[in-house]
């Protein structure tokens, strides 16, 4: 899903390696695939768990979705995020709903996908205001992964990328090294 570079010093150097703009990953149904806004996901007995409103409106579908990681159901989230994403690229919010999509996964424990959401964010999205995020949930998703040393220096990248950071993501920062014992 791309590859982070890391110099003898343990700084990222390049967090790309990818060239290709957010390719999905290997096996990975693409996002036209996936299911319909208005789709009911239900258990197995086809009761209905939840359901994203059927809508044309990016700043509804954006709402709802989040209203679904408010609620803790991370899976209903991501099909609005990726609904978001795919079908409003251009959507002002679309950093955002991108930041969303990765923390949605995180909440299901699919690292991997949540990692290639917010390593694909951070270079897509630099400039984002949840840009600092992106790279300390980046951290967090390869710590599931069991990729200490690499989160590591993703989270030693964060202050040398964004120095003006607020007190409260520098402390949020300094947890996650301490959980990831870096």
């Amino acid at each position: 899903f791309g590859t982070i570079t890391v110099d003898k010093n343990g700084n990222v150097i390049d967090a790309g390696g990818n060239t290709q703009a957010a390719a999905p990953a290997e096996g990975a149904a693409p996002a036209a695939e996936a299911p319909a806004a208005g789709a009911k996901t239900g258990k197995s007995d086809g009761t209905v768990v939840a359901a994203l409103p059927a809508t044309n409106n990016p700043e509804e579908i954006y709402r709802n979705s989040y209203q679904f990681i408010l609620s803790g159901d991370y899976s209903t989230a991501e099909q609005g995020f990726r609904d978001h994403i795919a079908r409003f690229p251009k959507d002002a919010k679309a950093a955002d709903a991108h930041y969303w999509l990765g923390e949605s996964l995180l909440g299901q424990q699919k690292y991997h996908d949540a990692a290639e959401v917010f390593l694909s964010a951070s270079k897509d999205y630099p400039k984002a205001k949840k840009a600092p995020d992106m790279l300390l949930k980046l951290g967090v998703s390869l710590v599931g992964l069991k990729q200490k040393d690499v989160a590591c220096a993703t989270f030693g990248e964060i202050g040398k990328r964004y120095p003006d950071i607020s007190a409260a993501l520098k402390e949020r920062v300094k947890q996650e090294r301490a959980l990831a014992a870096c």
